[in-house]
């Protein structure tokens, strides 16, 4: 299994925000160093219908020759919002995609969800809900940051924790 710790004592601020709004930066970077085949991250936020089917965000990993690998947050393929499941019936959204895994945040259960046997099920999360999402490295290039960056307006978007695969 993967970690995916998040560091601090009980009442840290130790979650990233991004959002358009006032209250949020549009992006925040924090560094990286060595070298990873994966970024594992644990995300939380919010979207909504009308920011359906294109970026609501991104996470950009940075190289320290200056190249980048990045991770577009597509609402509904991988950036779900942290309140509820979508429900997908093939009618109003159709999702050949694999859906990410869900960590539902009041009891810790990790959900591996099929797309056909998840049809209709969808619906409000007790407690919230977190994606994990895998973002593939260049396992022969050093990091040098990882940077989360909100697009869409209606959307806030937040990193828990990331866990690099050595």
């Amino acid at each position: 299994g993967i970690s995916l710790a998040t560091p601090g004592e009980n009442g840290a601020k130790n979650i990233i925000f991004t959002s358009q709004w006032d209250n949020y930066p549009r992006e925040v970077s924090v560094p990286l160093a060595g070298k990873s085949s994966h970024a594992f991250l644990l995300m939380a936020g919010s979207t909504t219908a009308m920011q359906s089917q294109f970026d609501n965000g991104e996470v950009i990993v940075t190289y320290t020759d200056g190249s980048t690998g990045k991770l577009p947050l597509r609402n509904p393929v991988n950036w779900w919002p942290i309140d509820q499941d979508y429900f997908i019936d093939d009618f109003a959204f159709r999702r050949p995609e694999p859906i990410p895994p869900r960590v539902d945040l009041r009891t810790g259960k990790i959900r591996i969800l099929d797309v056909e046997t998840f049809k209709g099920k969808g619906g409000k999360v007790s407690g919230g809900a977190a994606t994990v999402l895998d973002l593939p490295l260049n396992p022969q290039k050093e990091l040098k940051s990882l940077t989360v960056r909100a697009l869409a307006n209606e959307v806030v978007i937040g990193l828990m924790s990331v866990t690099l695969a050595r």
